[in-house]
C-alpha cells in the first residue's frame, strides 16, 4: 500500500492506493461514518493482486481536510468521488462501501451510473429506519452544537463496541484511527453537519427508484449487525434487478475488519466475474 495526497475539486485528500493498472476496472473502497481508509487496510493488499485499489479519506474524515463550505451529504460525497475518479484518471470504477460509504456507493450510481460498474455495500443502512439513533441528537439545533463540541475518541469506542461482534477488535489503535476526523473542530463540524444531512428530503422518492436500479450489486450483512437488520438487507436484494444478499456468521456492522479473508473472497468472485453474469 501507498500513501498519497491529492488535491481533489479544491480539497486536500489523503488515500491509500495499491495494485497496478489493468485491464480490469479499479475498485474504489469507501470507509464509513468516522472511519477512514484505515478500515480496509486487510483487503487492500488482496485486492490489489491483479487490478488498482484506491482507499480514500473522504472530506472531513481521517487525514483528509475538512473544509467549512463542503457539501457534507451522500450526494456531496458522491459528487466528490467522480472528480477523484476522473482524477485518477479512470472514468468507472466498482465501488465497495461500508454503512455511510455504502450509501455513498449507491446514491453515486444511482445518479451518476456511468461511473459505476459493479457494487457492494458492507452492512449499508439503505432504509431511514436503519440509521443509528445514538447519533440523531446531532441533528437537533441546541443539543446538536453541544453534542458535536463534546464529541472524542470515548464516542468512538462507545460506538465501536456496538459495531463490532468481538470487542477484541476495539483496539486502542482502532479507536485512535477512528477518531481522526473528530479530533479538530473542523472534523467535528464535519461530521455533525453530515448527521444533519443524512436523511434527505427526498429518501421517499430515493427507496421508490430502487426497483428500477440496474447495477449488479452485492449486499453483504454480518450477522450480529446492529444498525442494519436482516430484513431490510433481504428487502433491498429482492427489491433491486440485479441484487444479490450474502450473510457473514459471527460479524458484525463492519465485516471488511472482522472477517476480511471471507470479504476479500467474495469481492475477487464477484467483482472478478465478467459483466453480465
Amino acid at each position: 500500500m501507498r500513501a498519497r495526497e491529492l488535491v481533489v475539486a479544491g480539497v486536500r485528500a489523503h488515500l491509500l492506493a495499491a495494485g497496478t493498472a489493468t485491464d480490469k476496472a479499479p475498485v474504489i473502497l469507501i470507509h464509513g461514518l468516522g472511519a477512514s481508509s484505515y478500515s480496509f487496510r486487510h483487503l487492500i493488499p488482496e485486492l490489489a493482486r491483479d487490478r488498482q485499489v484506491f482507499a480514500p479519506d473522504l472530506p472531513g474524515f481521517g487525514r483528509s481536510d475538512a473544509p467549512a463550505d463542503f457539501d457534507y451529504s451522500f450526494m456531496g460525497f458522491a459528487r466528490w468521488l467522480e472528480s477523484l475518479l476522473l482524477a485518477l484518471g479512470h472514468e468507472r470504477a466498482d465501488f465497495v462501501g461500508n454503512s455511510m460509504g455504502g450509501v455513498t456507493s449507491l446514491r453515486m450510481a444511482m445518479e451518476l451510473p456511468a461511473r459505476v460498474r459493479r457494487l457492494v455495500l458492507l452492512g449499508t443502512p439503505v432504509y431511514p429506519n436503519n440509521r443509528p439513533m445514538l447519533l440523531w441528537p446531532m441533528r437537533w439545533p441546541v443539543i446538536g452544537a453541544l453534542y458535536e463540541r463534546a464529541l472524542g475518541p470515548w464516542a468512538v469506542r462507545f460506538i465501536a463496541r456496538t459495531a463490532f461482534h468481538d470487542p477484541s477488535f476495539v483496539t486502542d489503535e482502532l479507536v485512535a484511527e477512528y477518531s481522526l476526523s473528530i479530533g479538530t473542530p473542523g472534523g467535528r463540524r464535519a461530521v455533525a453537519e453530515f448527521l444533519r444531512r443524512a436523511i434527505p428530503p427526498d429518501a421517499e422518492e430515493l427507496i421508490a427508484r430502487y426497483p428500477a436500479f440496474e447495477h449488479e450489486t452485492m449486499i453483504v450483512r454480518g450477522d450480529y449487525d446492529r444498525v442494519v437488520d436482516l430484513l431490510s438487507a433481504e428487502r433491498f436484494s429482492r427489491a433491486i434487478k440485479r441484487g444479490r444478499f450474502v450473510a457473514i456468521p459471527s460479524c458484525g456492522h463492519a465485516p471488511q475488519e472482522e472477517s476480511p479473508a471471507v470479504i476479500s473472497g467474495l469481492l475477487r468472485d464477484f467483482l472478478g466475474t465478467p459483466d453480465g453474469r
